[in-house]
């Protein structure tokens, strides 16, 4: 790479193709699912026997099916495991029809559910997607076993810094031109409690995530989608659920855990101390352990 390219790089200047994206983060567990013109990327990882328990993963913004890498390696001999860039993000890319509101995300991820023939399976869900998962399991009762929500929105919410900034009218679009690489590690330093334990190769990521093309206006719409939350429909939740939350995240309040666990009728939930936003991400080992010893009792 020259100069000139490792610098409009870092500075988030230039744009990946969905082709580019595709060559850097599908392997060979990715598949693509294709619905209202959209390329869904997903991998299937974990067992692949007729009896194996399946969970279904979804992030958050700006992020991509990557911050599931440590519950693949802790979960992988017990469970299928079917981790989702969720429409609009990561590989998955644009919406194709423009239309990211919750009701569509939802109805796309219960598409992909019909065309993997799920029956029954186990929903988890982090920040959007754990916005998107209890909607899910409010919309579609029959078909979840299980349901796993880690900071999820869907209360309301002061908005954060970052959203703040790219809900202004003359920042609103500064964010489909350009994003930085010391912007995107401004972000993983609020989202995580604790700093020290960002790897360094998560940057570059997420960076990527945000260069792909059309990514950046979906994030938009998205912060449009979150200053609009209700939760009416959590108390319609009849699957088992588990709650989990770090007690220093910046993004979403840690007050808003305690309201899931009142009007989620039977839930669990688990408070993680020094871990922010992303607890999956943060402390992959014991964020697993706990969703598997709360799957060995309700399933």
């Amino acid at each position: 790479m020259s100069l000139a390219s490792s610098i409009l790089n870092y500075f988030g200047l230039t744009k990946r193709s969905t082709a580019e994206m595709k060559a850097l983060y599908a392997n060979g567990d990715s598949r693509f699912f294709s619905y209202r013109g959209d390329e869904i990327h997903y991998r299937i990882e974990g067992r692949q026997d007729e009896d194996a328990p399946v969970i279904m993963m979804l992030h958050g913004i700006m992020a991509s099916l990557q911050t599931w890498d440590g519950w693949v390696e802790q979960l992988q001999d017990k469970y299928r495991l079917i981790r989702v860039d969720v429409p609009g993000f990561g590989v998955s890319g644009r919406v194709a029809d423009g239309d990211t509101s919750i009701a569509s995300i939802v109805d796309r991820i219960n598409a992909l559910a019909d065309h993997l023939q799920l029956d029954r399976f186990i929903l988890a869900g982090n920040s959007l997607g754990g916005y998107i998962s209890w909607e899910y399991a409010a919309a579609h009762p029959a078909r979840l076993k299980a349901l796993i929500l880690l900071d999820a929105a869907g209360y309301p919410m002061p908005l954060n810094w970052l959203m703040t900034l790219l809900t202004a009218p003359f920042l609103r679009h500064a964010v489909r031109i350009a994003t930085p690489r010391f912007v995107v590690q401004l972000v993983l330093m609020d989202v995580y409690g604790d700093r020290k334990r960002i790897s360094s190769h998560k940057v570059p990521v997420y960076q990527d995530m945000m260069l792909h093309k059309g990514n950046p206006l979906s994030l938009l719409n998205v912060f449009g989608e979150l200053e609009h939350m209700t939760p009416e429909r959590v108390p319609q939740i009849k699957a088992p659920t588990l709650i989990m939350w770090g007690e220093k995240d910046r993004w979403i309040p840690p007050a808003n855990a305690p309201l899931f666990k009142r009007d989620i009728e039977g839930s669990e939930l688990i408070m993680y101390p020094g871990v922010g936003h992303v607890p999956m991400e943060e402390i992959p080992e014991q964020t697993a352990k706990d969703a598997d010893e709360f799957l060995q009792r309700v399933l």
